[in-house]
């Protein structure tokens, strides 16, 4: 049975490879085509250059980087042209012809939309004609789903363009040992073996690591090294490093290459991705031609398909597709075959028929391939979200990103979750949903960046929050939300409403970080000031006035007016408190001013108006300490009078007017509610009684 099954796939493989051969291949190098002239012609909308030949040219025409188109013209020759390389008009911009292996290739730069190029080639007419011009581009309307616009940006290049690193289940062989002890000291073997285990393990950057130093010098294993460092940089995508590498292997050591099948596929991967499409694909011909008996010969097979498919030839492309798909029922490149033909229809499909090829691309998802199974389970998801109805979408996505979080496609995967989700917050929101509305975006608040845009989402939670009375819960989604970068816009408006609900739920803490990480990232805010003024409040409730002092010092500087009057209170006391007079003074007289012009009253302005008379005091100045002491007397409880009576007396004893002196200190004395001041007014009065005795004994002198 294993025979069996190895003489057919042998068969097959041989005979597929001989009919893409004797159809694709090269001519025999003494029927030569020749490429007499090129002319140029400007048209309207689009530049028509006319490539004159001796006979029917067999060619190619592969798109490459940089808005450039190529003709490869098979077994052709002809002239360099070299007049027409600095040619430029509006459609193009150089046109350059060279030769490689028996081929003449003619490039031309693209001017604006590099898919409007066309070329055309009438049987049995020697000529070949390719028009230049951005309104030959296919038009870039589709049937997707409206309102969809974020994911289909860049979906037509990410299912038909994007080529990762290829897998060819070609096994790796290491090489002998006893071999490289011949030429190489223990050491140096040690070292040769230790970067081909990282070659076998996948570590791209580990392997060139080894092998990138060993090519600078002169080695018995200097072959190996550059063959092994361009396997390594093909991992990383390194292509035309790993071309280079692979190259200089191929002129120091040629027969390696029949040796190790391994690399010469990632020899001709690397060709193909280098944009020489017809060499990667003689290369790659000649491989599966050797290993056609094989089981790994028929993903060889897919990816020389994969190469046709660039050069035009699509019909054969996908009859290889087609036989391997139907013919290799054991073999993951059955899988492969099948995803190439899937996407295909990818870019055509219809609303009405895209749930088929979803199907297929679930049917594909089984296969035993951990990379298939990504690439079609994304693709479902892919299809599914531009065609279907949002939460089938939706939780597509939402299973590729459980299955696969640093798969290939998780970004892409992330924005069109968060494409999404818009939708589905939209119905939730009209439908008044709010349990349903609050749960999506708990479960999904790394997602609601597009929803965060939008100020009646931030509304429409709050509203949800307050009918279910989930307070709690959200302050801690919006702490979330206000974090992240993508909410700037809304952020100010999160941390108000977090700010709330901690004032709500009584949650200190919370209040406190949300007012300081707001006051750190919106310090100019218009909301700014009050928030200072609220932490600051419950710094001075704590004790700890330095904070206070620091947090309220802008207030001094007179830009803009406190929400809380009491704000320059607590300042000023929080000032004194650090031997600040003078600026304590200030506050206090702030505090008192801006009292009266609000027309209101507070039971600490007496206060205030001490503080502020102390202050002038120490500085000397006692007029307008008797002021401020006057005012602050005026306006204390009875039970407060005290220390103002007695600072009042002390000024007019300072300034000899005694009998004032000891009206103050009396009415303290006799009248006063605190016992400390009532003693220390009594020992005043006795004072000035001591002194006036001792004045009237002293006799004056004669």
């Amino acid at each position: 049975m294993t025979v069996n099954r190895l003489l057919k796939t042998a068969l097959g493989c041989a005979l597929l490879l001989l009919t893409i051969l004797a159809t694709a291949g090269p001519g025999r190098a003494d029927d030569r085509n020749r490429l007499r002239r090129i002319d140029v012609r400007p048209r309207s909308g689009f530049t028509r250059l006319t490539l004159k030949l001796d006979r029917e040219p067999a060619y190619t025409l592969t798109h490459l980087a940089g808005n450039r188109v190529r003709v490869t013209l098979r077994d052709t020759d002809g002239a360099r042209w070299k007049r027409l390389r600095s040619y430029s008009d509006s459609n193009v911009t150089g046109c350059a012809v060279a030769r490689r292996r028996g081929d003449l290739l003619v490039t031309v730069g693209v001017k604006g939309d590099p898919r409007g190029v066309r070329a055309i080639a009438t049987p049995g007419v020697a000529a070949l004609t390719l028009d230049v011009g951005s309104r030959l581009a296919p038009s870039r309307t589709s049937p997707f789903a409206q309102g969809r616009e974020g994911i289909r940006v860049g979906v037509e290049q990410l299912v038909t363009r994007f080529d990762p690193p290829l897998k060819s289940d070609i096994p790796f062989v290491p090489t002998d040992r006893r071999i490289l002890q011949k030429m190489l000291t223990p050491e140096e073997v040690d070292i040769i073996l230790a970067g081909e285990a990282a070659l076998y393990r996948g570590q791209g950057s580990e392997a060139e690591r080894v092998f990138a130093p060993i090519v600078t010098v002169q080695s018995p294993v200097r072959a190996l090294a550059y063959y092994r460092l361009g396997e390594a940089r093909s991992m990383l995508q390194k292509y035309g490093e790993a071309l280079r590498d692979f190259r200089e292997g191929e002129k120091l050591q040629p027969e390696f290459l029949a040796h190790s099948p391994g690399t010469a596929f990632a020899y001709a991967d690397a060709v193909v991705r280098s944009g020489d499409l017809e060499g990667g694909r003689r290369m790659l011909g000649r491989l599966i031609a050797s290993l056609a008996d094989k089981k790994f010969a028929p993903m060889l097979l897919v990816r020389l398909a994969d190469i046709l498919s660039r050069q035009g030839k699509e019909m054969a492309a996908e009859a290889i597709y087609r036989t391997v798909a139907e013919n290799f029922p054991d073999n993951k490149a059955k899988w492969q075959a099948r995803m190439k033909l899937a996407d295909r229809k990818f870019m055509t499909i219809e609303p009405a028929t895209f749930r088929g090829l979803v199907d297929e691309y679930l049917e594909i998802n089984r296969s035993s391939d951990f990379s298939l199974r990504e690439e079609s389970l994304f693709k479902a998801a892919l299809l599914t979200a531009l065609f279907g109805e949002v939460p089938d979408g939706f939780a597509l996505v939402s299973e590729y990103e459980k299955k696969f979080s640093r798969g290939t496609y998780i970004s892409v995967a992330r924005g069109m979750r968060e494409e999404l989700i818009v939708p589905m917050v939209r119905a939730l929101i009209q439908a008044k949903d709010f349990p349903a509305l609050i749960m999506l975006a708990q479960e999904n608040r790394d997602y609601l960046g597009r929803c965060i845009a939008d100020p009646d989402f931030v509304r429409s939670l709050v509203i949800a929050f307050a009918d279910q009375g989930r307070f709690s819960e959200e302050a801690e989604l919006f702490s979330y939300l206000a974090g992240k970068d993508w909410s700037a816009p809304q952020a100010p408006e999160l941390y108000r409403r977090i700010i709330e609900a901690a004032e709500r739920t009584g949650d200190i803490p919370l209040l406190e970080n949300s007012a300081d990480n707001f006051l750190r990232r919106f310090p100019d805010h218009p909301l700014a000031l009050r928030y200072r003024e609220q932490v600051a409040a419950l710094d001075y409730n704590r004790g700890n006035l330095p904070k206070v002092a620091a947090r309220l010092a802008p207030l001094l500087t007179g830009k803009g007016r406190p929400d809380d009057v009491e704000s320059y209170y607590i300042l000023g006391k929080s000032l004194e408190s650090a031997g600040n007079k003078k600026d304590a003074e200030r506050a206090m007289v702030l505090f008192l001013s801006e009292l009266r012009q609000r027309g209101g009253a507070s039971a600490l302005a007496p206060d205030a108006h001490y503080v502020a008379a102390s202050a002038r005091l120490a500085r000397g100045d006692r007029k307008g300490a008797m002021e401020l002491l006057r005012a602050g007397s005026a306006s204390a409880s009875e039970a407060q009078r005290d220390p103002f009576l007695y600072k009042m007396g002390e000024i007019a004893r300072l300034e000899g007017r005694n009998d004032e002196a000891a009206g103050h200190f009396k009415a303290v004395a006799d009248n006063g509610k605190d016992p400390v001041w009532q003693q220390m007014a009594a020992q005043a009065l006795a004072d000035m009684e001591l002194k006036k005795r001792l004045a009237g004994q002293v006799k004056l002198s004669k």
